[in-house]
């Protein structure tokens, strides 16, 4: 089953409607458009769920039978550990007091690492985008708006409990975030460095260029900090 290179947004819209805004087999938020065997339509699989169709661990069948039933619309699903909010998201980093309404909370050589914002209907995911510094320090989309980018395993993508993890395949890259609650996030850690810029922020500080702060992340403003 190929993936989808090309869709509109209407498309992509109709589709995220279908699946419920996750990953059809594990409810991630973060995700890939994948064809379906049948019909010649799409669905969402996070990119672990992703990866196991490459390797051929879940079949096309499965695929459809996890589309046609997806497990957010499943009577038993919890969504309490996932980021399913319909407002901005607060969030825990930089030793920052709880920051609030604040989409971009850092941006590093003019670069938004992070960008937040509420779902486009109610019933959605908060959307995430990460921008990250590849190996030799030129920026790179991560996520975008949700959508998993990287198709050449530059990057890896991982579900530990309550934390999405990504991590570069070469590198140190590494931005993990913890979901608190459906609208409160922790930046767990993140690590990045970018045309020669080395940022790295955990809930209780960043660092930048080897410098430490606590508290610099400005909150109910556009942008938190521009390093």
């Amino acid at each position: 089953m190929p993936s989808l290179l090309e869709l509109t947004a209407q498309q992509q819209e109709e589709i995220r409607q279908a699946c419920g805004f996750a990953c059809v087999r594990c409810g991630v938020t973060i995700y890939r458009y994948l064809r379906l065997p049948e019909g010649g339509g799409a669905t969402l699989l996070c990119p672990t769920c992703h990866g196991l169709v490459e390797e051929g661990r879940l079949t096309p069948m499965q695929v459809q039978s996890f589309h046609t039933n997806p497990v957010v619309r499943q009577r038993h699903f919890s969504r309490d550990r996932l980021p399913f909010s319909a407002e901005l998201p607060s969030l825990i980093m930089g030793g920052s007091r709880l920051l609030r309404d604040t989409p971009i909370p850092l941006t590093l050589e003019g670069e938004p690492i992070l960008i937040f914002s509420p779902p486009r209907r109610t019933n959605g995911a908060t959307r995430i985008s990460l921008r990250m510094g590849s190996p030799d320090g030129v920026p790179v989309q991560v996520i975008d708006g949700n959508e998993w980018i990287p198709q050449d395993g530059s990057w890896h993508f991982l579900l530990r409990g309550d934390r999405y993890s990504m991590m570069a395949a070469r590198g140190d890259g590494l931005a993990v975030l913890r979901i608190v609650a459906r609208n409160r996030i922790a930046v767990e850690h993140l690590r990045t460095t970018i045309r020669g810029r080395r940022l790295e922020v955990t809930p209780d500080w960043l660092e930048i260029d080897g410098k430490r702060h606590v508290g610099r992340i400005g909150s109910g403003t556009l942008i938190g900090l521009e390093c």
